[in-house]
């Protein structure tokens, strides 16, 4: 299953509208659709802000294993890739606290 494919369930399984995941983007809901149909492509930074709306981690939606070795690449590769991942984690953290505080 691709990547947007998985959003529209998660988001149909949560009863959210794609306006209102729009709206929480800044966006038009024209242009989330083209996202959740892949007709335009989910940049890191958007996907952090799908993640945090719908309280789901980047590991589930992308079917990644932090503790997993990555094929084909080498070990300095590999951790370079898990601390990315862990600071992605950090920030998602972050932010929802951030959009909590807020409400």
């Amino acid at each position: 299953m691709e990547l947007y494919e998985k959003i529209r369930n998660i988001r149909e399984d949560k009863d959210i509208k794609q306006k209102d995941m729009a709206k929480y983007l800044h966006m038009q809901a024209n242009t989330y659709n083209a996202y959740e149909k892949g007709k335009r492509t989910i940049t890191a930074d958007l996907l952090k802000n799908i993640c945090i709306f719908l309280n789901v981690s980047a590991d589930e939606l992308l079917e990644l294993d932090i503790d997993e070795p990555y094929n084909g690449l080498n070990k300095k590769n590999t951790k370079i890739i898990k601390d990315l991942k862990n600071a992605l984690i950090i920030s998602q953290k972050l932010d929802s606290k951030d959009i909590n505080k807020n409400s």
